[in-house]
């Protein structure tokens, strides 16, 4: 027991410095806050993406779900004889343009990433492809939904983590993110596109 008033300061240091840590919590983390290569969520996709390589020449763009996106992408394997640089796979989500204005100037809604190691020295994103599940958890905390998505033989599993960040695995290590708000259906074609690229232009074709 303590027995002066040293004592009981320092046990008063102690019990607060322990209660201190048993509070950590996991990092805040949004989707918003990370930077890609120079741009972020919100951004005009064309004259801040579009206007420089390697994005000026994507691969493909399609309207999707209704119309209620663009969808504009770039292989790590050749797509229309393009490929996108260090094996990465790179996909963007466009707010659908308003009837009489430019379709690709539209603010970028959401962006994934699959394979490679593009990003890896080019955003602020805390993880890269090849860590682990557990990793994902320990930096954006306990997923809040996992489904799976894919293409013909190939399957991804998807973690849903707060502040619209989904981690995504193939087996043991992950296979890339997506930031920004998604669809809760996994059956939607933004999710189905996102398997199609890991597929096809990721991994390679289904023979």
């Amino acid at each position: 027991m303590p027995q002066t008033r040293n004592d009981f300061r320092v046990l008063a240091f102690l019990t607060i410095a322990s209660l201190a840590g048993a509070c950590k919590s996991v990092p805040v983390h949004s989707a918003t806050g990370f930077t890609f290569d120079g741009f972020k969520l919100g951004d005009m996709y064309q004259s801040k993406v579009m206007s420089r390589e390697p994005y000026n020449a994507p691969c493909d763009n399609d309207p999707i779900d209704k119309r209620s996106r663009r969808f504009m992408v770039y292989g790590a394997l050749p797509c229309r004889d393009r490929t996108f640089p260090e094996k990465t796979t790179v996909m963007f989500y466009l707010a659908m343009n308003p009837e009489g204005t430019p379709k690709y100037e539209q603010p970028i809604v959401a962006f994934a990433w699959l394979g490679g190691s593009y990003f890896k020295s080019r955003s602020n994103f805390p993880l890269v492809p090849g860590d682990t599940p557990s990793r994902a958890t320990e930096v954006f905390g306990a997923p809040i939904r996992r489904f799976d998505v894919g293409w013909k033989r190939w399957r991804l599993a998807v973690s849903q983590h707060k502040n619209d960040i989904y981690s995504i695995a193939n087996g043991e290590n992950l296979a890339g993110f997506v930031v920004g708000p998604m669809p809760d259906d996994p059956e939607s074609e933004q999710w189905r596109g996102l398997g199609q690229m890991w597929g096809r232009y990721t991994v390679g074709r289904s023979k």
